[in-house]
């Protein structure tokens, strides 16, 4: 099939066997992604990723064992844990996954307060168990740490500009089935340092302790060390089994050069023997070398290399974010950045979510995939009360289920002859088994008819031209809106009096050159079919109906719907699509406001679509821009259909206490995706349900200009199958 990818999965851009891991491409509706075929899908890791804003949230994502991160480009990342705040104004908070694997160690820091560790159960329905209170009382940062078959914590305090100590504790569990238990105590003395500090070098947040890494068979006899990362490039080992005279140590540079601090948990490699982490948005690597300087006291020292850049994970360099690197297993390494700038206006905000391979050679990264995820952000006044604590990864092979969509057969592609415009913008209407395509461009409309047989749609090279069914000539002040009336298919003018008619069944065209608006109107900007009524709608939300005239006997006119205008702004509106919500209401969404209004047809009455949040005590923003609905739009079961630039999107339309809320937008992209594509060259109707699985059946239309000599424009028929399926409510 020409002009079609499969395997590539649903919104994806495929790599070949080497690609650079500048992954440009990545953007909502778009993956990269470079996996083979035949590489192990299976569920195999999910990923914790802790933000704060005051409270303490976790997100999960999922990543199977190719590498392919699951659930679909510009989705929500789903809410796993959320975690208050214990009184007071909360720093930080910091996680280790437990030896057993089936929990977190949570240390959560609030000012003027005792620090808090908590056990966070990842499989338990009561999620949250207290752990004993720290034995050290700390005043900067506590970072809990998994090594060696224990739970550790260690404190980094600065005393003065030249002095600082090193605090670690260790948690000892009772070994009893209901309960957490134990104590937290401290391991060997703390130690003291003389260092001066210089304080014009950056640091990542502030605190005097950075980050950390675990190296396994590194300490003495093969044991683990813990490398610390304090400010200023200064590197400190912790020895978890060798005696307190010889358990610090400190780390040597190789070079003069500036060595920049770990950010939270780095990670070792055993197969280059290298530290790897993430600042800002580039992954870096620190070679090791180990040097056994004195023997004879039993202490074995490590040098550091300088660190070198492999390469950026995120496109978007110039904006500002934070990330975390982890390491998922096999070679498989994922990064998470979040970007913290709000210049979009959503109400969300952005993480790139990438995996990928380090191999033996510099240079030598391969991205498996790469994906674009959305975080959905607690309110807050400012974007310095977030921040990105952690990512931490464990075993898992659980799937939840996913909104899915699927072709039912392969998208014909027709070319239509030299007479339509460039732009093609088409429209669709279905009729029994035909399919009306309105493609419209300058003063003129042309319908194409195609008889939809989804048993027997041809192949791309044997699809024949289409050629036009009607021609309408219109007016050039603005294109005709076209709806089906029984068996025929009307169009109306943008400006001017008369309605062109369309019997389906022959090829008869007639003008109904009485169909008349009342003087003065402002150009319709819709029109709409609401169960058996007709609706026009002006720029200025007044709305008309389709009524019949007495003489002659047949003809049309539109009559002004008198409507409550009191939850609407006396403006112009540009609306960027409509849908009509049952047999009483419609909706439209406007542009220029980012929002959607209801219309209520039975109590004449205009009602604001309110974006849907948990909080119901904040004031919610106006709609994403990109989450406006585009062109004639289809309602079933609870939620609105709509094309986007990735395919489709999904919103749950949802009426509580006199309130009418809309979901965000569930992204339903195609396997077939191309760079030409666009929502504004789209169409789609409802074609029905399956009887067996209640599945949705869509008809989609995309207009497609080839760059040949002379271009040519194409016209992709697809039908489309959308299953659901129930997930539960959280609270």
């Amino acid at each position: 099939m020409g002009g079609v990818e499969y395997g590539g999965g649903r919104g994806e851009q495929r790599g070949g066997e080497s690609c650079s891991t500048s992954i440009h491409q990545v953007a909502p509706g778009k993956d990269f992604v470079n996996i083979p075929f035949y590489a192990d899908e299976g569920p195999a890791w999910s990923l914790l990723v802790g933000v704060t804003r005051g409270d303490l949230r976790f997100h999960r994502l999922r990543v199977a064992r190719s590498g392919r991160i699951s659930g679909r480009s510009n989705e929500v990342l789903e809410i796993f844990h959320d975690l208050k705040k214990p009184p007071g104004c909360s720093l930080r908070a910091d996680a280790a996954l437990a030896p057993d694997g089936r929990s977190l160690c949570v240390v959560q820091q609030v000012e003027n307060e005792q620090t808090h560790a908590l056990q966070l159960q990842l499989e338990a329905e009561e999620k949250l168990r207290p752990l004993p209170p720290l034995a050290w009382r700390s005043l900067g940062r506590c970072m809990p740490i998994s090594a060696d078959g224990h739970i550790w914590a260690v404190s980094a305090i600065q005393l003065s500009v030249s002095s600082f100590h090193l605090v670690m504790q260790r948690l000892f569990t009772q070994e009893e089935e209901d309960a957490a238990g134990g104590r937290w105590e401290l391991v060997g003395r703390p130690f003291k340092e003389d260092c001066k500090f210089d304080r014009s070098l950056p640091t990542w947040d502030g605190s005097f302790l950075q980050g950390y890494v675990v190296l396994p068979g590194h300490g003495l006899d093969g044991g683990t060390l813990i490398l610390l990362s304090l400010q200023n490039g200064v590197f400190f080992t912790f020895d978890c089994s060798a005696t307190p005279e010889i358990q610090w140590t400190k780390v040597t540079h190789t070079s003069d050069e500036y060595y920049l601090p770990i950010n939270g948990r780095g990670l070792y490699a055993q197969e280059s023997n290298a530290i790897y982490m993430l600042w800002n948005n580039v992954v870096y690597e620190y070679k090791l070398t180990v040097v056994d300087e004195e023997e004879e006291r039993g202490l074995t020292r490590l040098k550091l290399h300088p660190p070198a850049r492999i390469d950026s994970v995120c496109p978007f360099i110039t904006l500002k974010g934070d990330g975390f690197l982890t390491h998922l297993g096999w070679g498989v390494m994922c990064s998470v950045w979040i970007s913290l700038d709000l210049s979009c206006g959503c109400d969300y905000l952005h993480a790139i979510v990438t995996t990928f391979q380090i191999g033996p050679l510099p240079g030598d990264v391969k991205v498996l995939h790469s994906t674009f995820r959305r975080v959905d952000m607690l309110p807050m006044k400012h974007m310095d009360e977030f921040k990105l604590c952690f990512v931490q990864e464990y075993m898992d092979d659980k799937v939840l289920p996913q909104l899915q969509e699927e072709v039912l057969d392969d998208p014909c592609r027709h070319y239509l002859p030299p007479s339509p415009p460039k732009y093609v913008k088409p429209h669709i209407h279905i009729d029994k088994d035909l399919l009306f395509i309105i493609c419209q461009g300058c003063s003129q409309s042309f319908i194409y008819r195609y008889e939809i047989k989804m048993d027997e749609i041809p192949m791309l090279e044997r699809a024949p031209p289409l050629k036009p069914h009607y021609i309408v000539h219109g007016d050039d002040d603005g294109p005709s809106h076209f709806f089906l009336s029984s068996s025929k298919l009307c169009a109306i003018s943008f400006l001017k009096d008369g309605m062109d008619v369309f019997n389906l069944d022959t090829t008869s065209h007639t003008m109904d050159i009485l169909a008349r608006r009342p003087v003065s109107v402002d150009p319709f900007v819709m029109v709409i079919r609401v169960g058996r009524a007709t609706f026009a709608l002006t720029e200025t939300l007044q709305v008309y109906r389709k009524a019949y005239r007495v003489s002659p006997p047949g003809s049309t006119s539109w009559v002004r719907y008198h409507t409550n205008q009191s939850n609407v702004l006396d403006r112009k509106v540009k609306l960027s699509g409509y849908v009509a919500v049952g047999d009483d209401s419609f909706i439209v969404s406007d542009s220029v406001t980012c929002s959607c209004l209801l219309f209520e047809v039975g109590a004449k009455q205009w009602h604001v679509v309110i974006p849907w949040t948990q909080w119901g005590e904040y004031l919610p923003r106006p709609m994403p821009r990109h989450s406006l609905l585009k062109g004639a739009c289809v309602f079933v079961d609870g939620f609105i259909y709509t094309c986007s630039n990735c395919g489709l999107a999904a919103y749950e339309l949802l009426f509580e206490n006199d309130h009418v809320y809309l979901k965000g937008p569930i992204f339903l992209p195609f396997s077939w995706l191309s760079k030409q594509w666009e929502s504004e060259r789209m169409s789609l109707d409802y074609a029905g349900k399956e009887v067996d699985s209640g599945a949705i059946l869509l008809w989609v239309v995309q207009g497609v200009q080839v760059q040949y000599r002379p271009p040519k424009n194409q016209l992709w028929i697809m039908a489309v199958r959308v299953e659901t399926e129930e997930t539960p409510v959280r609270a």
